[in-house]
């Protein structure tokens, strides 16, 4: 009777739970095609996801370069000039591009972190503007220190006789750059034909500074109302080499005070990382975790403002 009772639906039942059980146990063979395809396919499929993401980020590349290659002409084209740097800006956004890459890569390489790679990219593209700034702004003090002999030359070069245009000249053979170079170049666009009033507004805007704006003024009432240009400039002069001496004698009396607001803002990353050093285990929290990495926010907001307030009562204007 049990025998009559069993059906050819349980023998295949009782099969498929054989076979199923066989191949979860590794007993049965399966044809060498199906186990390469198993083994090809979470392969195939990175290999699918990593293509997918070249392709979009350099769709993304492609549609950034133009825009950061026109506001990075544009702007160092201007700095440029300003600086009288006569440098190809083609040349420059090759070596910046290139510089980038190589630290970004290298990076990535170096530490496995795709954060830190963004931050060398970002970084590598803020630096040339950030370098052609400070050589602008160190070129505009250089010819700040040299205004005070420039008008004494100048003053000179009137009280012997000479006119406006043949004392700046002589001036400008005698002076040492910068103050030469924007000379030569006043001289050359009045030689061209440019309006006297025009050639002093773009050393206005070349050289943004408070003792530009007086001598110009200055040239520029002499010129409509006459007068003793040369005891003019000597007086400007006089009054410029004063102001510099008051503004030297500020930052060498708040010399240790803004020496002291550098070390108190540098004072806490040299304690965390000579702590990351001795205890790695602990200080690890502070870049693992949500709240330690919200402390690290907060302590680095709190030291930059306390370095801007320091230096805005350390700042004296003269």
């Amino acid at each position: 009777m049990m025998g009559s009772n069993f059906s050819p639906t349980s023998a295949n039942r009782l099969e498929g739970a054989s076979f199923d059980s066989a191949v979860r146990a590794g007993d049965v063979f399966l044809p060498p095609i199906l186990t390469s395809f198993a083994e090809i396919l979470p392969m195939a499929l990175v290999g699918v996801s990593a293509f997918l993401a070249v392709v979009f980020l350099v769709g993304a590349f492609e549609r950034l370069l133009p825009a950061y290659r026109r506001r990075f002409f544009h702007g160092v084209s201007d700095q440029l000039e300003r600086a009288h740097l006569f440098f190809d800006p083609v040349r420059l956004f090759a070596l910046n591009l290139s510089f980038a890459a190589i630290l970004t890569i290298g990076l990535w390489v170096a530490s496995g972190s795709a954060l830190l790679a963004l931050l060398a990219s970002v970084l590598a593209g803020v630096i040339p503007k950030v370098m052609l700034t400070w050589i602008r702004v160190r070129r505009r003090t250089r010819f700040r220190a040299q205004l005070s002999d420039l008008l004494m030359l100048t003053a000179g070069g009137l009280r012997a006789g000479m006119s406006l245009v043949q004392s700046l000249s002589q001036t400008a053979a005698e002076i040492e750059a910068p103050a030469r170079q924007e000379l030569e170049l006043m001289l050359r666009e009045q030689r061209l034909g440019a309006p006297f009033e025009q050639v002093l507004t773009q050393l206005e805007r070349r050289m943004p500074l408070e003792e530009t704006a007086l001598l110009c003024a200055a040239l520029r009432i002499s010129r409509e109302t006459g007068g003793n240009l040369a005891e003019t400039l000597e007086s400007l002069a006089d009054s410029m080499r004063r102001k510099i001496g008051i503004e030297e004698k500020i930052l060498a009396l708040t010399a240790q005070g803004r020496l002291q607001g550098w070390a108190m803002g540098l004072l806490p990353v040299l304690c965390g990382f000579l702590l990351s050093l001795i205890e790695p285990d602990a200080m690890a929290t502070l870049f693992s975790t949500w709240y330690g990495m919200t402390t690290c926010v907060v302590i680095a907001i709190m030291q930059l403002l306390g370095l801007y307030f320091m230096r805005r009562v350390m700042r004296i204007d003269v």
